[in-house]
Order: C-alpha cells, then sequence, then structure tokens
C-alpha cells in the first residue's frame, strides 16, 4: 500500500482518534539533546520486531503489516509510523478476524510486558499469558490459531533486542493500539535471546518407589542401573543404606529384584515444561523383594549354599 509522508500536517492525536483493531502505531522520540527526530530505519527495525511478534502469535495465519503513514512532528522530535494488519481470515469470517486482531495486539504488548518487566524471564511465564489472552479473547473456539512455541517467542524477542540496541540513549518508544499502549523500556536489555530457551525449572520430590534391578552393581560404583514401569534409570546408592550389605556381600541381589526405596529425585522442566531430565537418588533401601525363583532355577550342587556365598560366587565371575 502507498504510504503517505506527512510533515506536520496533521496531528498525532489525528491518528489515534481514527485507529481501529487492525491499526498499531509505532512512535519514536529522539532524546532531549537530539536536534532532529530518530531516522526512518530506526522505527522500521521496530516495525520488523511487531511484524515477529504477530507472526509468532498468528501461527498458521499469514499476517502482514502495511504501511499507512509517516507522521513527523518537528516541534517534538518525533517520528511515527501508523501501520495496518491484514490476515488471512478465518472460516469464521469477521468474528474469526476480529478476535483474531485483538489477540494479536494484546499478545504483542504482553510480550513487551514481559520482557521489560519479568523479574525471572521465564518463558513459561510468557506463554501462560498469552495462554489466557488467547481463551479471554476467545481466540481458541473461533480461528484456533497453534500458541506459539518457545523458539517462536525467542525469534520475536531477537527482533526487539536488535531494534532496541539500534536506538540512542535516551530516545523513547511507545506502541499504540486499540487494545492497549506500552512504552518500551530501553535500558532492559537481553543479551542473548537464545540462552532463553535453555532455561530449566528444577523440582525436588521424595517418595516411597519399587525399582526393578537391571542390573547389580558388581563394580561398586553406587550406580544401579533400574527399571519403573516402562522408564529406566541410573539410581546413585547413598552409603548406610542395605545396599551396603551387598558390597560386603551379605546380601543376594540379582537381576530383576526389586527394591523398595525412599527416594529423592529431580525433575528438569524446559521453557514448554516438557521433562528434560530425572534423577534419582536412593536415601533408604527399606527392603529387597526377590523374584520369583523356581527350584529349576538353582544350578545343581547350589541347593545348600547361602545367598551371601552365591554372590561372592556371582561377584567373583563378573571380575
Amino acid at each position: 500500500m502507498h504510504s503517505d509522508e506527512i510533515q506536520d500536517g496533521a496531528a498525532f492525536s489525528d491518528i489515534l482518534a481514527e485507529l481501529t483493531d487492525s491499526d498499531l502505531v509505532i512512535e519514536v522520540t529522539a532524546s532531549a539533546g537530539a536536534r532532529k527526530a530518530p531516522e526512518l530505519k530506526r522505527a522500521e527495525l521496530i516495525e520488523d520486531a511487531v511484524e515477529e511478534s504477530y507472526r509468532a502469535l498468528a501461527g498458521s495465519i499469514q499476517v502482514q503489516l502495511e504501511t499507512v503513514a509517516v507522521l513527523e512532528e518537528v516541534s517534538k522530535r518525533s517520528l511515527s509510523l501508523w501501520l495496518r494488519v491484514q490476515t488471512g481470515g478465518g472460516s469464521d469470517g469477521e468474528a474469526s478476524d476480529a478476535s483474531l486482531l485483538k489477540f494479536l495486539a494484546r499478545g504483542t504488548l504482553a510480550i513487551i510486558a514481559w520482557m521489560d518487566g519479568s523479574p525471572t524471564l521465564q518463558l513459561a511465564d510468557l506463554q501462560q499469558a498469552i495462554r489466557v489472552l488467547a481463551w479471554g479473547t476467545s481466540i481458541t473456539t473461533t480461528a484456533h490459531p497453534v500458541l506459539p512455541s518457545s523458539s517462536q517467542l525467542v525469534d520475536a524477542i531477537a527482533a526487539w533486542q536488535k531494534a532496541k540496541g539500534a536506538l540512542s540513549a535516551g530516545d523513547s518508544v511507545r506502541i499504540i493500539t486499540n487494545n492497549g499502549s506500552a512504552e518500551l523500556d530501553l535500558s532492559k536489555r537481553i543479551a542473548d535471546p537464545r540462552t532463553l530457551l535453555l532455561a530449566r525449572k528444577i523440582v525436588n520430590h521424595s517418595a516411597d518407589m519399587i525399582f526393578v534391578v537391571e542390573m547389580p552393581d558388581y563394580q561398586a560404583s553406587r550406580q544401579w542401573p533400574l527399571k519403573h514401569g516402562e522408564t529406566r534409570t541410573i539410581a546413585y546408592c547413598e552409603p548406610g543404606t542395605l545396599l551396603d550389605k551387598f558390597y560386603r556381600r551379605e546380601l543376594d541381589i540379582r537381576p530383576g529384584d526389586a527394591l523398595r526405596c525412599k527416594v529423592d529425585f529431580e525433575t528438569s522442566y524446559g521453557p514448554d515444561h516438557e521433562v528434560l531430565a530425572e534423577r534419582y537418588r536412593i536415601v533408604e533401601v527399606i527392603e529387597v523383594l526377590p523374584a520369583s525363583r523356581s527350584e529349576g532355577e538353582v544350578p545343581a550342587g547350589q541347593g545348600d549354599k547361602t545367598p551371601a556365598r552365591q554372590a561372592a560366587e556371582e561377584l567373583e565371575a563378573a571380575s
């Protein structure tokens, strides 16, 4: 669309009075010591960040920003871009488009608020805020967009950081929509947005659990290959448990036996709430539950041997 360049030909308030849900205004004001308004290319970097945010929020729906007008107010040393959002539409027609436009505007403002106001910068918090907005605008029951993934959000956040880096100290930026506005805090920077994808939330638990022994710790490493349901893990055994008797050859434990334990386990979650890792630590072994063994499983000549002696021979054979 053709953009109209306006040199003090209209007041900024005239633009705001005409905003609809499909409109957005970026206002960049130069610092007090500057002689003129910021360059257009700086405002266009902010436009790129807005468009990246809209695309992440829109999912599979096509969105595009078009410039309606460029307003430079010399007396204020400000430059404003009046943008209009074009969407691919949805199967529910205008109602779907209206919900989507509100969601895009409010979601972009939520990204800005999270970038500049979150003390922890956990992507999960931003995703939850966007999820609430989606329900609040009925977007999930009309256009059905896929909510943005962590990588899509990080791409948008990186675009915002690039735009901030191009501005001078003392400049100010406002993003104005028909659904609210926000002012960028140019002092808040995320040096490497990709590290947000490495953020982890670690939760510690304690519980009584039963593990099946896949292989006894013949090497005395205190690491036991165990199985709980369909989950295989390596559990670390603290000294001072019942398993010390196994290391002293006083207790017979074989593959297939089970250990009823008190366990501390640590679960690491990624920014999308996916489980990244689980680490088990056996604090106390309450009892050993032998697997069912028929007499036919006992080798000839070993029926009168003590469990401790049999365990010792197994250890020697393994060595």
